[in-house]
This record gives C-alpha cells, sequence and structure tokens, in this order.
C-alpha cells in the first residue's frame, strides 16, 4: 500500500515548517501569493489529500451541520434539502444529512449518530408524532442542549430550542379566503396525517375562517400525505357530488396533484369545474395541468434563518414567516375574476 503523504513530506519538499505548511494549505492570508502557490503545488505533485477529521480535531471543532428530514419521495424535501445544502456550503460547513422516512426510531438513531460525530449542530424537521420526550431523552441533560438544535417547518410545543415554521394557521386561512372569494361555498378539507404541527394548524385555519362566513367545510377527509391518497379522497367526493360549486382545499401539493389526476379522469375539468387549492409551491407545481394555486411557505428563508439560529445559538423561541397565496389556473377562473 502507498505510505499516506503527510503534510512533512510537503514541507520538506518546499523548505517551509510543518505548522507553515498547514496554515498555507489554509490559504492564511499572512504568506505571499507566490508561496501559497508554490505550498499547493508541492502538496498536488506529492498527491496530499487534505484530512479534515485530522484539522477538526486539532481545532478542538467539527464542522458538520446535521440535517435530519421526513420522506424524500415527497418533493418539498427535496426543496428543503436543496435549501439546506446551498445555506451549508454558503457558510462553508459540510452536511450530515438523515432522511427518518417518518420513523421516530429511524430519527432518534440519526440523532445519536450527531452527537457521536460531535456535528456542529442539528437542524431538524421533526417526524410524525414526534413528541418533546422524544428529543428532551436524547438531546437533553440537565436542562441543557447537549447541540445546538433548531427544529424548522414543524414545530413540538414545549422543547427547548429555536423552532423556525411557516404560519400554518394563516395558511389554512389564506386557502379558505381564496375559495370564499372566488365565490365557492361547498368546499371540501382534503388533509394529510395528523400527527404533525403543520396539518393540524392549516386544518385548524382553514376551518375558523369558514365559520367566520358562516359555512362549514361539507366534509374533512385524513389520509396519508400523498398523491395515491389525493387521488383517492377526490374520487369519491367527486363520484357523490356532482354539484358544480366544488372546491378542494389540501393540505399538501402533493395530495393536490393527486386530486388534479381524479378530476381529469372523473371528467371534472380543475380550474373550470372544481377549483383544487394546494399549499407549499413545491418548485413543480406551477407545471401541473393546470398549474397549482397554492399557499407559499418560504422554505429558502425558513431554511437561512434557522441555519443562523444554530450557529449563533440563538435562544429558544417561536420564529415564524408569513405563507403567501400563489394564483394559479387551478382556481376556477370564471368565478375569479
Amino acid at each position: 500500500m502507498i505510505a499516506r503523504v503527510t503534510l512533512k513530506d510537503i514541507a520538506t519538499a518546499t523548505g517551509l515548517s510543518v505548522s507553515s505548511v498547514s496554515l498555507a494549505l489554509r490559504g492564511d492570508k499572512r504568506f505571499p501569493k507566490e508561496t501559497l502557490d508554490r505550498v499547493r503545488a508541492a502538496a498536488d505533485r506529492l498527491g496530499y489529500i487534505y484530512n479534515q477529521g485530522a484539522a477538526d480535531l486539532r481545532m478542538s471543532r467539527n464542522n458538520t451541520i446535521a440535517v435530519c428530514l421526513g420522506e424524500l419521495s415527497n418533493p418539498i424535501f427535496n426543496d428543503m434539502l436543496i435549501s439546506a445544502e446551498r445555506e451549508i456550503h454558503r457558510r462553508g460547513r459540510r452536511l450530515l444529512l438523515g432522511i427518518t422516512r417518518e420513523s421516530r426510531e429511524r430519527q432518534a438513531d440519526f440523532l445519536r449518530q450527531a452527537l457521536q460525530i460531535g456535528c456542529e449542530a442539528l437542524l431538524l424537521c421533526p417526524a410524525y408524532g414526534t413528541t418533546r420526550s422524544d428529543l428532551d431523552e436524547i438531546l437533553v441533560r440537565n436542562g441543557q442542549p447537549l447541540l445546538p438544535t433548531v427544529l424548522f417547518f414543524r414545530s413540538i410545543e414545549g422543547f427547548a430550542a429555536p423552532q423556525v415554521v411557516s404560519d400554518e394557521f394563516h395558511a389554512g386561512q389564506l386557502s379558505a379566503r381564496a375559495a370564499m372569494d372566488a365565490g365557492h361555498r361547498r368546499m371540501y378539507w382534503i388533509g394529510g396525517g395528523q400527527e404533525t404541527s403543520a396539518s393540524r394548524l392549516r386544518e385548524a385555519g382553514a376551518v375558523s375562517e369558514f365559520r367566520r362566513a358562516g359555512l362549514e367545510p361539507v366534509r374533512i377527509l385524513h389520509g396519508p400525505t400523498s398523491r395515491a391518497f389525493g387521488f383517492e379522497a377526490a374520487t369519491r367526493i367527486l363520484s357523490e357530488d356532482r354539484a358544480d360549486d366544488i372546491a378542494l382545499l389540501c393540505f399538501s401539493d402533493l395530495i393536490a396533484l393527486g386530486v388534479i389526476s381524479a378530476c381529469h379522469k372523473m371528467g371534472r375539468r380543475p380550474g373550470a369545474d372544481v377549483s383544487v387549492i394546494g399549499c407549499d409551491d413545491m418548485n413543480e407545481v406551477q407545471f401541473a395541468v393546470p398549474p397549482l394555486t397554492t399557499i407559499r411557505t418560504d422554505i429558502e428563508h425558513i431554511i437561512e434563518r434557522a441555519m443562523q439560529a444554530a450557529v449563533e445559538r440563538d435562544e429558544a423561541g417561536l420564529i415564524t414567516f408569513e405563507p403567501k397565496l400563489v394564483l394559479r389556473e387551478s382556481l376556477r377562473v370564471a368565478v375569479r375574476t
């Protein structure tokens, strides 16, 4: 096996000390440019590979941010990952990614791994059904966090950490108001699993807005956050309800995409015969047929603020971002204009 090239080998080749070589390889501006170039050229020629782990040990720190997400089959988490990777790269950190698949057990395993590795901070989108005690058991000792932790997208009541979320109650209100402003009075809520703060609050916001107008949803259906559930739920609704004033309000864009497919299958044109409203504004929904009216969650700024809170070790508290209605063609044009 070929021996690993060390800083000492580069020092011998350049006539510098080992400490000077180490600083030069990290771009220390106290060295002239020609010295930096000479050291890097020697490192390349000798085949030197920078050992980040050893550097972290020498400096008593770990430059890795752990990010824990839910289910990557849901495109909203891909959007989150892209934003997280971009922000971590911008800050010169490395990414340790965990995917829970909405399993509390997988989540617990990843949290322990992040602690064992000695990550600088943790950004966590809690898995379905996560409780405060789930997190306290792993991440807190004697009332103090073992690792700077920030929750994002979903909140956990009582957990002592910064929690960066969208105002989900308001998102539900915006969805209901958009349907009513378009003239709808027969409205259904098609909700995702009720084990997260986002799903509970969006539904509560929509129902509260209906009731302010003296209305009730015709029906509330619950199921998994999936296209398949949206397709099945909408097929059932449209086979039973032939009214021409139906609005289908969905907990998420993923469900709404299944709803749109069901509308086409049932011969009810979305945006003409039936209105469909999603929530999240995933990148792909602008290309749905028709493009989906939705409530935008400001994922990019939520991730950016969560990263700031983690790195700067903000105090515990709730940080909220305002959602925004995005009008597209799936809201019935005839009554909207």
